[in-house]
């Protein structure tokens, strides 16, 4: 790579693919590599028409620099966060200019930010470090190659799920599973009426018939998610009779506000065991922002049709609290093998409060060792989407396979349902479009950490893509996980037995595997190969045509999954 003088800055080039910085500062030359101390805005290249930004939300996506994307969950004409959240899993940024690849690596993500802006038909690039730090850049010749110098950048050596699993045995379970999430057809009517109700949320006995017949259909190893109270009772025989672990949901993010039990289902309130056990924390255990208010956390729906804000419970609260109430918990249903904590490591944050004050820094801490603390337990620790900072730290996540710009709207509030046809053409243009994602957690930290889809974004949610969902499962080395009503299971069940066996036995192979290679073999990026520990490879064929690949006929929408 060298460094030419431009008018008004520097270009960074490489085979004649240059990229240009303007700004006044250039940055120091150490070998292949070039270092700044950056504190404010970082200098980034001037972006251009076919370039391509890698992002790393969730486990990461492509923005072309001149496309209008349709927007799901998030505005994806203004994309963007501090890094340490699921919009910024990694403190990283790669550009893509003519098969180049442009790394830009913080030292740290604790204090950063970044934007990619969508401004008269191009997305304009901006990173900010709102205190002094350390940037790395540097240009490779393939995405793999700048993923594994993002590792030595940052001198990583993250406990590998080899390690995990010599720790807990029962993490083998996972390996070449599947995560359920089976939910009673009456959930919606206690989790969002506009009325009160008096129906029993809890899946009862139909969570072992759901059981007895994935088993029957070979479904070997699985972890169910159990989510109300009174059906942890079902644990026991999940284990015993199918070898089936189970993970109870759990909340330590959410307060609500005891004033909002006039206007909020009481159904909710009596059922969800978390929603109890909160309360107690409104208001002095609240995270208090820095202009003296309560933080506002995940919306209720009242009797008036409504959303209430619920608020924040503090991080170092939310830990004290885990480990006060989860032993009592495992002490009544031994049989759980997991725990769900949702929220809680989605990003960092900061809490204000004069009893309960904590910097970043402190948060990070705090939530590295309240996840250290549920393995000391013998549970298998997992979150929703996560980040890098957490990954010594945790088992597996739910939401990491599903990058969160792309999800339908509401997607965490219609987690049971089939999606309607409107919803299935949104998931067609990014969830489902190769050109739109990219595994770049997956080239740094996949022999880590086990990474399932989002359970508003679950592998059945629609069924009119799923084969692109086994696509990208194999491809990327990741597990299913299937979120349904009771009512819906005899209609999705073949589907589910179905995927469940191709993804798996790939996932089998290759999950304590790092993924050593990426690539699209065509420009389209319909045709695309991983290699996982140089002893794996899956090629997946995401076009209409068939594709041969070394003497192998890979018909479309389909994969070849073989060992170099």
């Amino acid at each position: 790579m060298n460094i030419e003088k431009i008018k008004n800055g520097y270009s960074m080039i490489s085979d004649g693919v240059g990229f240009d910085f303007l700004c006044e500062r250039t940055p120091e030359e150490h070998g292949d590599l070039c270092r700044m101390t950056v504190e404010g805005a970082v200098p980034v290249p001037r972006i251009e028409a076919g370039d391509r930004l890698l992002l790393p939300v969730d486990e990461g996506i492509a923005i072309k620099a001149d496309k209008q994307y349709a927007s799901g969950e998030v505005n994806c004409d203004a994309l963007g966060d501090r890094f340490c959240t699921r919009n910024g899993t990694m403190s990283m940024i790669i550009v893509e200019r003519r098969r180049k690849y442009l790394l830009i690596a913080l030292d740290s993500g604790l204090h950063a930010e970044y934007r990619a802006t969508r401004e008269d038909g191009l997305y304009r690039l901006a990173i900010t470090c709102h205190k002094a730090c350390g940037v790395t850049y540097g240009i490779f010749d393939t995405l793999a190659e700048a993923c594994q110098g993002y590792r030595r950048i940052k001198g990583i050596s993250p406990v590998p799920l080899s390690q995990k699993l010599r720790d807990n045995p029962e993490i083998a379970k996972l390996i070449g599973g599947a995560i359920f999430w089976v939910w009673n057809d009456h959930y919606d009517e206690v989790m969002y009426a506009d009325r009160n109700t008096d129906v029993c949320p809890e899946v009862g006995q139909s969570l072992l018939s759901v059981a007895e017949r994935l088993s029957l259909d070979g479904v070997d190893k699985a972890m169910f998610g159990l989510f109300f109270d009174g059906d942890s009772v079902f644990t026991e025989p999940l284990y015993k009779k199918f070898g089936y672990l189970c993970t109870q949901y759990d909340n330590y993010n959410d307060v609500l506000d005891p004033a909002l039990l006039k206007l909020v289902p009481s159904n909710r309130a009596r059922n969800c065991g978390y929603t109890a056990r909160r309360m107690k924390d409104f208001p002095e255990g609240v995270c208090i922002l820095e202009d003296g208010q309560m933080m506002n956390a995940w919306a209720l729906r009242g009797y008036d049709g409504q959303y209430h804000r619920q608020k924040t419970l503090c991080p170092a609260v939310a830990a004290d609290r885990m480990r006060e109430e989860i032993p009592a918990i495992l002490e009544q249903y031994p049989y759980y093998r997991g725990r769900f904590i949702d929220v809680y490591g989605v990003r960092l944050g900061e809490c204000h409060s004069k009893a309960h004050p904590v910097t970043r820094e402190q948060c990070l801490e705090i939530k590295k060792q309240a996840f250290r603390d549920l393995g000391d337990m013998g549970l298998i620790a997992g979150t929703e989407d996560g980040f890098e900072d957490l990954v010594d730290s945790l088992i597996y996540t739910e939401g990491l396979h599903s990058p969160g710009s792309f999800r339908i709207y509401e997607c965490g509030r219609k987690h049971p349902h089939i999606y309607d046809r409107e919803q299935a053409e949104h998931l067609g243009k990014n969830m489902m479009d190769p050109a739109s994602r990219v595994p770049l957690w997956h080239l740094v930290y996949h022999d880590c950490l086990l990474a399932f889809p989002y359970w508003g974004d679950s592998t059945d949610a629609s069924p009119t893509h799923m084969k692109s969902r086994i696509l990208f499962a194999c491809l990327y080395g990741c597990a299913p996980l299937y979120s349904f009503f009771v009512k819906n299971f005899e209609q999705l069940r073949a589907a589910i037995v179905d995927s469940y066996q191709k993804i798996t036995a790939v996932h089998e192979k290759v999950a304590t595997l790092p993924m050593t290679d990426f690539q699209s073999l065509t420009d389209d990026h319909r045709i695309q190969r991983s290699v996982f520990g140089e002893r794996y490879e899956v090629i997946a064929n995401f076009s209409d045509s068939v594709y041969m690949f070394q003497g192998h006929k890979i018909a479309p929408m389909d994969l070849f999954f073989g060992e170099l």
